[in-house]
Formats: C-alpha cells, structure tokens, sequence
C-alpha cells in the first residue's frame, strides 16, 4: 500500500500526533523530532497526499495547530503499530547507525531499546547486522561497547562517509521526474539551497556526473555544513598527487557562491574533499582518452593500480589485456572511482546466483585485485564494486572471443534448400560473431564428406555424423528453440574457458580419484568443513598455513555457494602440488540459502591456475542439473558421476 512509502520520521510524526486528543503545535513536534516547524510543515503535507485515499488526514488550523482524523481504524491501528516497532529491522538499524554517526556522547543500550520498542534480544540481532552492513565495510569505522553503551569512534571522515551512504541509500526519481531524498535528521532547506549552485557551476565547466554521484555530491555538502555548524571541523588536508585543474575552478566557485547563501567560512580541508569528488567521478569525454593520453587524465597511483592489475591477470591466467585501449580506459576510470573516500554503485537489480552464474570466470578474474584494493584503497572491494569490475571484463572478454577466429560450422539437415537456409539464417542472427557456416548440406552425404577442416556440425537429425573426435555435432531442431540456442551458446562458451586455459593441466578427473576424501561428515557447520579441507593441503605441506585466512576472506566475499548441493573453494596461496580435498555431508549444510551435499577444496600450482577455469565449466557450466549431485553421498558415486561430464577422463 502507499503509506508504506511513509519515511521514518513521518511514521514517528503520525506516530506523535495519533496519542494527541488535541491539536499539537508544529513547534511541538518540531522539538520531539528535533527538526524545522518547516520541516514538519512539509511532512505533513507528503503524509496527507499519501494517506488521502484511506481516508487519514492530518488538519490543520492556523492558531491551533494539528490534529489527526481518519475514517480507518483498522489502518491507523496499523500505522500506529509502524510507528511504534518502525516496520521493519531495516529502519532500526538505520536509525541506529544515523544515532551513533551524530552522538557525541555513548548511547545507551536501554535508551535504544525504550526509543525503538524491541526487546534486548532484538537489539543484539540488529547490532550484529549493523555490524556487517556499516562497520566493517568501508570506511571501517571503530565501534565501542563498554557495558551498557556504543560508540562510534572520533574520525570525523568516515561518520561523514556513513551519513553519505545511509542519506544515499534512500534515494529515488519522484513522479516529476526530480531527484528526491528521504532527508530524516537533515533539513530539505539546506539541499535545496545547495543542489541548484553546484548544477550551475558543474555545467558552467563542462563536468557531467551519473546521477548518483551528482546525489553523493550534494549530500556531501550538506552533511558537511550541518557537522560544521555543530563544531565538527575537518582539519587534515589530504596530499594530492595530482591536480584537475577544472575540478579546483568548479570547487572553488562552488565553495564561493555556498559561503555568500549560507554566511558561513568553508575551511580548506572540507573543500578539498568536495574538490576529490568532482575530480575523481567526472565523466571523461571518451574521445580525448587513450594509451597515449592516460596521464593527462589520471593520477599516477590509478595508471598505478590498473597496470599492475593487467600484469596480475596476464601472470595469473595467462590473458593479455594490456592491448584492449577500451578496456583500460574503462577500468582506468574505474579505479579512479574507487580512489573516492564516498563512493556508491547503482543498484544492479540481478540476483546474486544469477549474476555469478552468467559472470563465473570475469568474477574470478576481478577478485585478482584484491590484494592491490588492500594497497591502495586500504580496503578489500566488497560483492557489488567485484560486480561492476566484472562487467568491464566480461566485455573485454567477449571482445577477445569476438575476435578470435570463427568456429567452421556445417548445418547438415533433412530439410528441403529453403528450409535449411532459414535455419542457417537463424543460427547467424545469434551467432555470427562466433560460427561461420561454410556450408548447407543434406544427410546423405555425411559417410563421404571431409569433416577435418569443420570445427561444428549442427544438424537435425538424430544420428552419429563423423568419428572424427576435433568436430562436434549438435542437434537443433528445424526452428532454432530457445532451447537450441542455450546448446550452441553452452559450447561455445565451454570453447572460450578452453582458449584460456593453459595446456598441459593435470586431469579432472585422475585429480578426483587422488583427492582427500571425507564422505558422508556429520557436521552442519560450513565453515568448519572448510578448515577440515584445507587442513589436508596445510598438513601435507602443500600451501603456508595462510591458506585457511585466505580461504575465509575469499568466501565471506565472493562465495561459490550460489547453486545448489555442490560447492568449490579455493585461495591462490601458492602450492608446490595441484591437488584436491573433497567432503561429502551425510546431512546438506545450507550455506547462502542452498543445501549443500559436496564441498570440494582446491590447492594449485601457479602454472595450473587456469584450471580453475575447466573447474567452473565442469561445475557450473550448465553441462548438468547440479541438483543431480544432491543424493551423491560417496567417492565413488561422485567418480561415476564426474566421468561422464569431465572431458579430460
């Protein structure tokens, strides 16, 4: 219903007013939720237009005030449950961390608990979760619990930071097609005043941001202008490498017109951070980059990180991206992103076992850069900035199997010449990137015909076409199916993890049958079975007893738990042998919400690595329903199983 779409502070607002059995002040209510009569003013206006068609209105006189009359109980019961619980864990833990960024002293736990009507226990579960979404990520704010209180710690920036994201976490494009804000403990007035200064001067230079960053910029200001007045001053000024001249001219007018509005004196520091966003999320005009212009417009520590990372994956996997111009500008702008103490991603709305399933091996590449992230950014790159790294190289990717010669396909049918011609018309509108159809041919002939320079044959009979094993033959039917187009797009697919793995690899399969076995563990713990696994890498003498670290943070990232039944794991520690540890669960461990029967742990030699890749396509290259592996219990089911699938046995 609409009246969900009430902010917090609304809900507290109607929450106040539905107790009063008289009008109530807008100074009142001003004083109880800390914020403007306009401000209450505004709010009341929104809630009226929200709630109008359910009969719930707040009325107003001009001596008086305001009083709340409805024609619902039922829901008015219901909004005044909201109000009292604010709806939702989500809430509590913004309002939360919004306490602890503004606090100046400890908060006390039973405070909150009386503040936010939730039991202690319910108080613990959400500090856990604010915890994990706003204290360990980035910026890493230091979190005190002495007794009965929490705080954050002194850093000025990274509260700032916090307030930016949970300010940023919220926004939308109304009806009007504006940029609207659920602005709770921050006055409308402010961004109102501050949004159309640094829209003139952005346009006067030129500079264009994605909207998002254009909403991280005007929030920063404001947030900003609120901590000064309430005496919290940046005084660090930040050491520049480099200068964008634009971006000084277009901070510093900024700066001017703001100081002339608001009657107040932004020092240095704060400018400079307002100056590091517009020089760091700038969209470059694409036409004016290249190799040879790159330090024109990038820093030395962003041409830094990404030549290093380039060099990373060409050492690590034995793919040369360096020549790819496209690619480097793009990931050069990408980690000059990343250099921003705010930063913020558009939410990609695609489920996580989705987006690892279509963007498995670009994945693994990306989370090559994340002893680089810990160097530069002092920090590990979390799932959703892993996501978009990974888009940049699943491009660059596609763009090298673009590239790469066309495999030779013959369409071998049954059907008469224009039938077959539409079908091969078909196969191209998908695929012409990637076949090329040498010829149309009946079936007769396929005893006497030289298949030794065909790389496919698509044909739509059912029946054996050649011997020769360097041809492959795929069955379609005459329309080209949905289902027909998933095949050729599996083996194709399956080609390109083939072109960028090394030769020589050790066997699949010969690699199962000398594993570590553990079939059918009691254990329901996840992470424990992982430590069992590694343990047998680490006892042998196979990989440092780092491996287990690293194996961890690996997983609390970017797991492979994305499908159901079966799972592998891994850390690049370097190991002297390529080998594997294999548990099987008697009962399956649900891990990211899949039941998991079959854990398998790999260790591997830097010149195997890219047997990680024929690893992926093995296990989720759609070459099997993985919830076959659901009922494989023993080693030898699951050796009876792998053989048929690995190509290598």
């Amino acid at each position: 219903m609409e009246h969900t779409s009430l902010t917090l502070r609304q809900r507290k607002l109607l929450n106040y007013i539905q107790q009063k059995t008289e009008y109530v002040t807008g100074e009142e209510l001003a004083k109880h939720l800390n914020v403007s009569a306009r401000t209450i003013r505004n709010d009341i206006n929104e809630m009226n237009q929200l709630l109008e068609d359910h009969g719930i209105q707040v009325h107003s006189k001009r001596s008086r005030g305001y009083l709340l009359f409805s024609e619902d109980n039922n829901l008015l019961k219901e909004l005044s449950q909201t109000g009292r619980s604010f709806l939702s864990r989500e809430d509590r833990i913004r309002h939360i961390a919004f306490r602890l960024c503004l606090a100046e002293h400890p908060i006390n736990l039973y405070d909150l608990e009386d503040e936010m009507y939730i039991s202690h226990t319910t108080l613990e579960h959400d500090l856990e979760m604010l915890r994990s979404k706003y204290i360990l990520p980035f910026p890493h704010i230091d979190f005190h619990r002495a007794k009965n209180t929490i705080f954050f710690g002194k850093d000025e920036q990274k509260r700032r930071a916090i307030l930016n994201k949970l300010f940023t976490e919220n926004w939308n494009y109304n009806a009007r097609g504006n940029t609207y804000y659920q602005y709770q403990y921050l006055e409308e007035e402010i961004v109102n005043l501050i949004m159309p200064i640094t829209q003139k001067y952005l346009q006067k230079y030129n500079i264009v941001f994605e909207d998002i960053n254009m909403v991280i910029l005007n929030l920063s200001i404001a947030i900003m202008y609120y901590r000064m007045i309430n005496g919290h001053i940046l005084t660090d000024i930040t050491a520049l490498a480099y200068e964008d001249a634009t971006a000084v001219h277009a901070a510093k007018e900024i700066f001017d017109a703001l100081e002339k509005k608001l009657n107040c004196r932004f020092p240095e520091a704060e400018r400079q951070e307002v100056y590091l966003h517009i020089s760091c999320a700038r969209l470059l005009d694409a036409s004016k980059l290249s190799f040879a212009t790159a330090g024109t417009y990038f820093n030395k520590n962003t041409l830094e990180i990404c030549n290093r990372y380039l060099q990373i994956i060409k050492e690590t996997y034995h793919i040369d991206l360096t020549e790819n111009e496209d690619f480097f500008i793009t990931i050069l702008q990408f980690f000059r992103y990343m250099f921003l103490p705010v930063h913020h991603f558009n939410n990609v709305d695609i489920p996580y076992d989705i987006a690892r399933s279509n963007l498995i091996i670009s994945f693994e590449i990306a989370f090559l850069v994340q002893p680089l992230a810990a160097e530069y950014y002092k920090n590990y790159l979390d799932y959703t900035e892993l996501l978009f790294l990974a888009f940049c190289i699943s491009g660059a990717l596609s763009y090298n199997n673009r590239t790469a010669p066309k495999l030779k396909t013959v369409v071998m049918s049954h059907l008469n010449l224009s039938s077959t011609w539409y079908l091969k018309q078909k196969i191209l509108s998908k695929f012409q990137d990637y076949l090329s159809i040498t010829a149309l041919l009946p079936v007769y002939i396929k005893d006497s015909y030289d298949f030794s320079k065909v790389d496919l044959i698509v044909t739509t009979i059912n029946k054996n076409i050649t011997e020769n094993k360097d041809c492959q033959t795929i069955r379609i039917s005459p329309f080209l199916t949905a289902q027909d187009e998933e095949k050729l797009d599996a083996y194709i697919s399956k080609l390109q993890i083939i072109r960028l793995c090394s030769n020589r690899l050790p066997s699949i399969h010969k690699l199962l049958q000398d594993a570590f076995w553990h079939e059918q563990l009691e254990s329901d713990n996840y992470l424990e079975v992982a430590e069992l696994l590694a343990g047998d890498f680490i006892r042998h003498g196979y990989v440092t007893s780092d491996y287990i670290t690293k194996l961890f943070q690996r997983e609390a990232i970017l797991t492979f738990a994305f499908k159901p039944s079966i799972v592998l794991m891994y850390a690049l520690t370097p190991s002297t042998r390529t080998c594997l540890s294999i548990a099987t669960m008697k009962h399956r461990i649900r891990r990211n919400g899949y039941k998991i029967r079959t854990i398998i742990s790999l260790a591997v030699r830097p010149e195997d690595t890219t047997l990680i890749f024929s690893f992926l396509n093995l296990l989720y290259g759609n070459l099997f329903d993985i919830e076959e592996t659901k009922f494989l219990k023993t080693k030898q089911a699951l050796l009876d199983f792998f053989l048929t699938y690995s190509s290598d046995s």
